[in-house]
């Protein structure tokens, strides 16, 4: 009788495992989610010298820069997908730069995220420039020059207002340590925005709390 119960407790963790994978199928995903950071909190909270000379303390500054172009389900998201395609090359590494001043962010993010859209490392990150220009950033950040302290909702209408194809409930700020973090915006695969689904806005911070906006260096 264990043996038996061995035997289909061994099967059914097989067939578990078996829909995990599929699951992961690159391409098969609903929508995209554009990941911004806002360099400046970035810097101050997790900056370190060695690993992010390029983005934080070099002569160049900073605002929004490319997190990451996520596929996502309306529940959940794929990762780390099996593909044909090969990692980004140097050249490619080199030119994301501009958008995204990490070599080994723009790596993670091919491994984790670019692996999961069936598209190759060049469609993907030309992708995640082109949404990345796309959006049009507000300007009491573009010319911001000090600190300043607005509340998620601020925030979010600043975008709107800039962006008034976004949806309401297409736009997520998140924060830590009290300062503006990331804003995230979702797209459908033609790259039109669209309503996020419930789990992507789990990590939005709420409308009513104040953050600082750190000024670029």
């Amino acid at each position: 009788m264990l043996r038996l119960l061995s035997l289909f407790s061994t099967l059914l963790v097989g067939l578990t495992l078996g829909s995990s994978a599929s699951a992961q199928k690159a391409g098969d995903f609903d929508y995209y989610l554009l990941a911004l950071s806002w360099s400046p909190s970035y810097c101050a909270d997790d900056g370190k010298k060695g690993r992010d000379k390029l983005q934080c303390y070099s002569d160049r500054r900073y605002g929004f820069v490319v997190h990451g172009l996520w596929p996502q389900y309306d529940k959940g998201y794929p990762e780390y997908c099996d593909t044909s395609f090969k990692k980004p090359s140097r050249k490619l590494v080199d030119q994301m730069l501009k958008f995204s001043p990490s070599r080994g962010l723009i790596h993670h993010e091919w491994k984790k995220h670019g692996t999961c859209t069936g598209l190759s490392s060049l469609e993907y990150f030309r992708l995640a420039v082109k949404s990345f220009k796309k959006l049009k950033r507000p300007e009491s950040l573009v010319s911001l020059d000090r600190p300043i302290l607005k509340t998620v909702r601020q925030i979010r209408n600043d975008l709107l207002e800039a962006n008034p194809n976004i949806p309401s409930d297409g736009i997520v700020v998140t924060c830590k340590r009290q300062k503006l973090r990331e804003i995230r915006i979702c797209m459908d695969k033609q790259g039109n925005y669209k309503s996020c689904s419930r789990s992507a806005l789990r990590g939005m911070c709420r409308n009513k709390d104040k953050l600082r906006i750190l000024s670029a260096r």
